[in-house]
This record gives structure tokens, sequence and C-alpha cells, in this order.
């Protein structure tokens, strides 16, 4: 039995190198069409050229090696069952269960290394890589802002836009989040329904021009009650020290895609707590505008709000006085609403950073754990190519990279929007594969074809029924 295993991991090595190489020659070719105009545009040196293209061979592999393990088990197994060396070994007592066994364990091996070049070596290299497109970029930040996406300028200020144009420097939807320090909880928030954004060369700056919208900010931090809202027709801001020529900054920040899994939980840990503390702040303001309005209603408590002096003295003053504070009440209540439609947009803004955050840790795991998956799908599928043609096994492999891409995208898209749970999305392709696998493979295995495609008996039934008085 461990020469068959041995042939079986023999005959899947070649085709596995094979799909691997040119799988990562494919995608590559994509991500040559990506960087060239940038290259071109920013007259980026060969060798740093040459060096971002080396260095995105890491996250090729982590897409490829996947779809290369189903590959070599479509090309391996299916041969194997072209020359009827899987007849002879069924003939021999061999299930195709013993056929799986080694190609499995094979596939397990190529995940946990591939789980374990996700942990260590590809946050490295994409860091590296980031590094080198953000100092590129460093040129013409007009090509960092990405819409749909948290755009980081610097430790203290943070740009979000839901639709930008590249030629006009239009950007539409604009919250812009302005921190007095990298830790405060309460950046100032402001939002535009438009702008523009004008690179200026020569003074390295750059300035976004916003029109129709809101600032909110607390002016004074250790006071969250107080809240000041200014509406404005037109609004500039202006972001110093952007560009510059080509060079290596050293850039220390990471993003998730360069954190390892134990740097990710611990960002989607600190992400959460700041929300938890944004969700109290809110609560505490809610509080305080009840507990100022019963001590109106207090005759006791009241004494407090007006003061001693006031309240013991009968008359129109004191009438007057606590009529005024009664018609205050509605004024703070919509200052309170304000302020935690406010305090809602930073909180959501942690929910989206934690949720990117554990997408990527699952993504970490999720894919390694796909080479199982397409080793379990793709024994039933090449037994079948010998039975129904090469073109069944080639539509079926199709079909499972489609799902598998739809889903994993599919799902980082709604996670990373707050709208699916990270550990659903992430794993949901491996769920839905497994759960036609499985019942696949038992099929082939009981010497059953995966689809029965007998179209003269269908005619045969039809017409019997068309025949029935």
């Amino acid at each position: 039995m461990f020469l068959i295993y041995r042939h079986l991991i023999k005959a899947a090595a070649g085709p596995f190198f094979f799909g691997l190489f040119v799988i990562t020659f494919l995608l590559m070719i994509q991500i040559l069409y990506k960087f060239v105009d940038l290259f071109v545009s920013k007259g980026v040196p060969f060798w740093v050229a040459t060096k971002v293209l080396f260095l995105s061979l890491g996250h090729t592999f982590a897409l490829s090696v996947p779809m290369a393990v189903l590959i070599s088990i479509l090309m391996s197994v299916g041969q194997l069952a072209a020359d009827h060396e899987i007849t002879a070994m069924k003939a021999n007592g061999i299930s195709l269960w013993a056929v799986l066994r080694p190609l499995l364990l094979m596939a397990g091996v190529i995940g946990l290394g591939l789980a374990a070049y996700n942990h260590y070596i590809f946050p490295e290299s994409n860091h590296t890589l980031a590094n080198l497109i953000y100092d590129i970029n460093r040129q013409k930040p007009m090509l960092e802002i990405q819409e749909g996406q948290f755009t980081e300028m610097g430790d203290k200020m943070t740009i979000f836009v839901k639709h930008k144009d590249d030629l006009t420097g239009k950007i539409q939807d604009v919250s812009i989040f302005e921190k007095e320090e990298p830790g405060d909880l309460s950046p100032r928030l402001t939002t535009a329904e438009w702008g523009t954004i004008i690179p200026d060369h020569q003074s390295d700056s750059l300035l976004m021009e916003l029109f129709d919208g809101e600032i909110h900010d607390i002016p004074d931090k250790k006071d969250p009650t107080k809240y000041r809202i200014i509406r404005f027709q037109q609004h500039n801001i202006r972001v110093t020290n952007v560009e510059r020529d080509f060079k290596e900054s050293g850039r220390k920040a990471r993003s998730d895609r360069e954190m390892n899994m134990t740097d990710l939980l611990e960002a989607a840990r600190g992400e959460s707590e700041r929300k938890q503390e944004v969700v109290k702040r809110v609560a505490d303001l809610s509080s305080n505008i009840l507990q100022w309005q019963f001590q109106l209603l207090d005759p006791v408590k009241r004494k407090n709000l007006l003061g001693r002096k006031i309240t013991q003295q009968p008359g129109l003053r004191r009438d007057k006085l606590l009529d005024g504070k009664f018609k205050a009440l509605p004024m703070k209540v919509e200052r309170v609403i304000d302020q935690a439609g406010y305090q809602e947009k930073i909180a959501e803004s942690y929910t989206i950073k934690a949720n990117r955050f554990m997408v990527e840790f699952h993504k970490k795991l999720a894919i390694p754990f796909a080479c199982v998956v397409f080793a379990l799908l793709g024994v039933p599928m090449a037994v079948t190519a010998s039975r129904n043609g090469k073109g069944v096994s080639v539509s079926l492999a199709l079909a499972v990279y489609l799902i598998y891409y739809i889903f994993l995208v599919g799902g980082e898209k709604f996670a990373d929007k707050g709208k699916m749970d990270p550990l659903l999305s992430m794993w949901s392709a491996n769920l839905v594969l497994l759960a036609i696998g499985i019942p696949v493979f038992f099929k082939a295995a009981r010497e059953g074809r995966i689809f029965e495609w007998n179209i003269p008996a269908f005619l045969q039934r039809n017409k019997n029924k068309d025949t029935t008085p």
C-alpha cells in the first residue's frame, strides 16, 4: 500500500508545480497590467519596478496554491483513470478511499505550509511591498485615496469617499476624521456632499475643497456634553508634506494585510474596546439629559439646578427662570441626538476596522483549508472525467473556481461593510464546497456517476407520458 501511496503522490507532484506556475503567471499578468500605468506615470526606476513585481509574488502564492492542488489532482487522478489504473486498484480491493488518503494528506501538508506562510512570510512581504507603493504614491496623493475605503493620511487624519473621479479630482459623500493626537477617541468629523482634490506640487501639499457639509466636534475633550456643529457651503482643508521624490521612508504603520494573525487579533480587540468606549459615552449622554430633566421635576433636586437663593425667593423671577429651564430642554435633547449620531459614526468606523482585521485573520486560515476541500472534490471529478469526457471535468473545475471566488470576494465585501460576520464570510466558501464535495465523493466511491445523463431513457419516459390516456 505504501508503494501505491508514493505512486499517487509522485503522480500529483508534477501537475502541482505545473499548475502553480501557470496560475501564478496568469495572476502576475494581471498585477503587471495594474502597475504598468503607475510605473510610467511616476517614472519609477527599473530596479524599483522589478522589486514591486517580485514582492507581488507573495500575494499570488496565497491564491494560486489551492488552485494548483485542484489542478494536480484532476490531472494525476484523471490520467490514472484514463490508463485504467484506478480500475486495476479497485479490482485488487483498493477503494477510492485509499486513493483519497495520500492526496488528502498531501493537500493537508500543503495547507499547513500555506497557513505558516500566511502568518510569517506573507505579512512581511506585503509590508515591504506596501511601503514601496506608499513611497511611490506620495508624489501624487490623489492616487492614494480609494473610493469606498478608509484612507489613512498620516496618524491624525482618515478620509473616506464613496465615489471618486481620478480625472477631474471630484469626490462625493466625503467623511474626514481629524484627530488632535493619534489615540484621540473623539476626532473632529467633517462631512460633505461633494468636493475636489487639488494637489499642489510646489508647496508639497494637498488642498481639499468641500461643499455642502457639516463639521462635528467636541471643543472641550474633558466635557463631552459640550458639542458643536458648524454647517458650511464651502470649506477648505489643506494637508501639508504629502509629496516628495521617491525615497524609501521605512514606514512602520501596518494595514490589515501587513499583519500576522497575532497582530490581527490584537488590533481587532483594540478597535472593539474603542467602540465600547464610544457606546458607553452615548449611554452617558442619554443618562445625563434624563438626570437633568429629573432635577427639573423633583422639587428637592430642583434647588440644586436653580440655586438655593433663587428657589427661596418667591415671585416672577423664579417662575421665569424655571420656565426658561423647561424651554431649554428640547434644545438640549436635540443637541444630544446630534451628538449621538456623531458618536454613532465614530463607533461604526471602529466596527468596520475591527471587521477588516478579523476578515484578514480568517482568510489566512480559510484559504489554506481550501487545499483539503479541493482535494476532496478533485478525486471524484477526475474519475468522472474518464467516464463522461474531459470536458465535464474542466467545466466542474471552472464551476468550483467560480463558486469559491464569488463567496470569498463577496463575503469579504459584506464583512468589511459590517453586513456579515467575518467568520461566516470567509469560511462560507469552504462550507458550501464541503457540502457539495462530501456527497459527490460518496457517490463516486459507490461506483455511481456524479451526473446521470441518459437522454434516450428521458425521451422514452416523456413519450410514454404523452401516449397514456
